[in-house]
């Protein structure tokens, strides 16, 4: 008798071991996001306070991985919005050390990402650095799986066009 894999419990990872495998991740995605090491560092660490405070609501409707990322957008995106939050720019020497380019394309790459618009960036983030599925993209954004696919077809063409004025 074969198992539905749907049936199948995901399994449940402590937070010691979630911090470990993730809290990178997290931090660069929240550094992609609000341009600012001190402030992804704080998301990074408001992201498991939250998950801590927070666990017995998780479903299990998605991974881990996913429910934290959830959690690291909506404060990221809160943070955005607070009135206290100062964007600043950031330097190229930040964009060094938080991504890992080819040093032939390291400074054509970083510049045009910063060309394009937030969703643009996070939507590459998501799906060329932190690997994520365009399903996952769906779940995380809350777009369906179609829209994803166009935004990103759209932001990559976007990326090719500022590569190929440079």
């Amino acid at each position: 008798m074969s198992k539905n894999p749907l049936e199948d419990k995901i399994e449940k990872l402590s937070i010691s071991t979630l911090y470990d495998r993730f809290s990178l991740d997290i931090y660069r995605y929240a550094f992609s996001l609000l341009k600012n090491r001190e402030e992804a560092k704080d998301a990074m660490q408001e992201v498991f306070v939250k998950y801590v405070e927070h666990e017995n609501s998780f479903k299990e409707q998605c991974s881990q991985k996913t429910w934290l990322f959830i959690i690291a957008r909506n404060y990221c995106y809160n943070r955005l919005k607070s009135s206290d939050y100062k964007c600043r720019d950031y330097s190229e020497e930040e964009i060094k050390e938080e991504y890992e380019f080819n040093v032939d394309w390291k400074i054509s790459i970083s510049d045009a990402l910063m060309k394009l618009n937030r969703e643009q960036n996070e939507l590459i983030f998501l799906v060329d650095y932190a690997g994520y599925t365009y399903k996952e993209i769906a779940e995380l954004t809350n777009l369906s799986l179609e829209n994803v696919k166009i935004k990103i077809f759209r932001a990559r063409q976007e990326l090719r066009n500022y590569l190929k004025e440079s």
